[in-house]
């Protein structure tokens, strides 16, 4: 389960109130209190949220990476636990994109709490923060390429020209396709391949399984393949189901391949 929320905050700024337990309940108020002796996240470090109606959960933090903006922790104890990976990317002309990832099967029984995750995540992004356009990341943007018969198909799901796009950030691959999501580090995109002349029957709508991994395809006639040498969530909300690579019907393959250092 992934939840997500993009505001004119910087990433930098964002970081700094997303690893600083103290900071918690003034961005996410279903937290009423934070116990830890860390006032900065770390590996290894441990402590207590205490959340709504006396709700109190402990957890250990098992990955934090400022240069990729990402951490994780593991909530709860014992046979009953969950493990979360949270991420900051920049946005194209400046601001910050948060999220949120429930990873293995306690996201399906989890779904409710997009509830109190999305509004939080809201906020901490929301946050007014200065001389975001002077330290703006440089993004890149690539559309997908509509024909207008997959148009026609991928409508009913959500997909249209507005609701999807393809972000290539310094550290972060990000491709949005209606309600899915793709999101890598640029260092697990180990090669790009250009394709073409997909079957409509097997290629339009929703994306699809395919002998590469997941296709985002929106014409029949090019696209790019993009191999990972750690395979990525997409389909499977419980990350059971992962593809190594993925197929992207932008309107600029090559662009999109030079904009991630590879060759085609």
């Amino acid at each position: 389960m992934l939840v997500e929320a993009s505001g004119p905050a910087h990433p930098d700024d964002v970081w700094i109130r997303y690893t600083a337990p103290d900071a918690w309940p003034t961005w996410a108020p279903h937290l009423r209190d934070v116990r830890t002796d860390v006032p900065r996240l770390r590996p290894g470090a441990t402590g207590r949220v205490l959340g709504p109606r006396g709700v109190a959960v402990d957890f250990r933090i098992t990955d934090v990476d400022p240069d990729l903006r990402t951490w994780a922790w593991t909530v709860g104890r014992g046979p009953v636990r969950t493990h979360m990976e949270h991420h900051v990317l920049p946005t194209p002309g400046g601001g910050a994109r948060a999220t949120m990832r429930i990873v293995g099967a306690p996201a399906a029984a989890l779904q409710p709490y997009r509830l109190l995750a999305h509004p939080a995540l809201r906020r901490l992004v929301d946050d007014d923060a200065t001389g975001v356009a002077d330290r703006a990341a440089d993004v890149s943007t690539f559309p997908f390429a509509f024909a207008p018969s997959y148009a026609a198909a991928a409508r009913p799901f959500g997909i249209t020209p507005r609701t999807t796009g393809v972000e290539v950030g310094p550290r972060w691959l990000y491709v949005r396709y209606g309600p899915w999501r793709l999101m890598t580090p640029r260092s697990n995109v180990v090669s790009a391949t250009l394709t073409g002349g997909f079957a409509f029957a097997r290629t339009a709508g929703p994306p699809h399984l395919s002998l590469a991994g997941v296709s985002f395809t929106t014409n029949g006639d090019r696209a790019i393949c993009l191999t990972f040498r750690e395979p990525v969530t997409v389909l499977d909300p419980t990350g059971t189901l992962q593809h190594p690579g993925a197929t992207l019907a932008v309107s600029d393959p090559e662009g999109l391949a030079s904009a991630l250092g590879l060759e085609t």
